[in-house]
């Protein structure tokens, strides 16, 4: 009987038929926000200035949060707004693509806190 993962190894290329990236990926360094909390209730607020995000960016609103986070890519964040994405207690965003806006978010109640980091 042949080797039971002869199947898999040919499947994932492994063993010495594999390819090798001669330019490995760099590693990104974590670009915190500019801030992570709400100053003034319904007002957005800035959490990664334009062109910082060179990779992704993460965007969470704690599931202790007891309201919605609202975060905007195109402009500034406003509950209700067709851009603008609505967060609930717990629920995260990922902006997936170096873009050249700024992320803000916005939300009903001053002191909002959220977590946000790019890459």
């Amino acid at each position: 009987m042949s080797d039971p993962l002869a199947w898999m190894n040919n499947l994932l290329g492994t063993g010495s038929d594999m390819p090798v990236r001669s330019d490995p990926p760099q590693p990104s360094t974590p670009v915190g926000p500019l801030t992570s909390q709400i100053a003034t209730a319904n007002v957005a607020v800035t959490v990664f200035a334009a062109g910082s995000i060179a990779h992704v960016a993460d965007i969470v609103n704690p599931s202790t949060a007891t309201e919605p986070l609202y975060v905007d890519i195109v402009a500034p964040a406003t509950a209700g707004s067709a851009t603008s994405i609505p967060l609930i207690p717990g629920q995260a965003y990922r902006v997936s693509t170096p873009i050249s806006t700024p992320v803000t978010a916005v939300a009903a109640t001053a002191g909002h806190v959220f977590i946000a980091v790019g890459y």
